[in-house]
C-alpha cells in the first residue's frame, strides 16, 4: 500500500490507512447478514490480504462527528483505492462496504466521493470505474449519486457468495470532465 501516512476526511468520517487492529472488527462486518450478502467471507489474512497489488490502498472508515450514528472513532467499514501503474491505460478503481447499522444515511456517498476526488484531483487519474452487483440497487444508486455511469454489464461476472453459482455485475465509470 504506498500511502500508509494518509488521512481523508469527510463531513462525518476519517478514511485512514487499515491496520491489523481493525481485522476482526472488519471481518466481522464483512460476515454481518446486511453485507455478507455481495460480499464474501474474509480470507486469512483479511484485510491486509485484499490489496491485490502494491498500488491499491485500504482505508478503514470510521466515525467522526456523526454523533446521531455512532461514536467517534468507530470503524463501520473499508473503502479499497486500486491503481495500476501502467501510464498507457487508466486504471483506477474503488470497492467500498460499511456496516449495515449506517446503510441508507449517505455515507456510502460520502466516502465514495472522497476517494474518488483523491484519485482524480490528488492520484491524477481521470476514469474511476465500480461494479456492483446487478441487483444491488442501493449501491448503484450511491454510485450514480457520485457521477458514475453505467458502462454495461459484466455477465456471470462473479460468484454467488454461497459459491453455488454465478452472478450479473454492473461496470460503471467515472470519467473527470476535460
Amino acid at each position: 500500500m504506498p500511502t500508509t501516512e494518509l488521512t481523508l476526511r469527510t463531513v462525518r468520517t476519517i478514511l485512514r490507512p487499515v491496520t491489523a487492529e481493525d481485522a476482526a472488527t472488519l471481518a466481522a462486518i464483512r460476515r454481518s447478514r446486511e453485507v455478507s450478502r455481495w460480499w464474501h467471507a474474509p480470507d486469512a489474512g483479511f484485510p491486509m490480504a485484499d490489496a491485490a497489488f502494491p498500488t491499491d490502498t485500504l482505508f478503514a472508515i470510521e466515525l467522526s462527528g456523526a454523533h446521531d450514528i455512532g461514536p467517534d472513532g468507530a470503524v463501520i467499514g473499508m473503502i479499497q483505492a486500486c491503481e495500476g501503474d501502467d501510464p498507457e491505460y487508466a486504471l483506477a478503481a474503488i470497492d467500498v462496504f460499511l456496516a449495515g447499522s449506517v446503510h441508507r444515511r449517505g455515507l456510502g456517498r460520502e466516502v465514495v466521493a472522497a476517494i474518488l476526488r483523491w484519485l482524480v484531483e490528488v492520484r491524477g487519474h481521470h476514469r474511476v470505474t465500480i461494479d456492483p452487483a446487478l441487483d444491488n440497487v442501493a449501491a448503484i444508486a450511491c454510485y450514480r449519486a457520485c457521477g458514475f455511469v453505467p458502462v454495461g454489464v459484466l455477465h456471470q461476472y462473479e460468484r454467488d457468495t454461497d459459491g453455488r453459482g454465478w452472478h450479473d455485475n454492473l461496470l460503471m465509470e467515472y470519467v473527470a470532465p476535460a
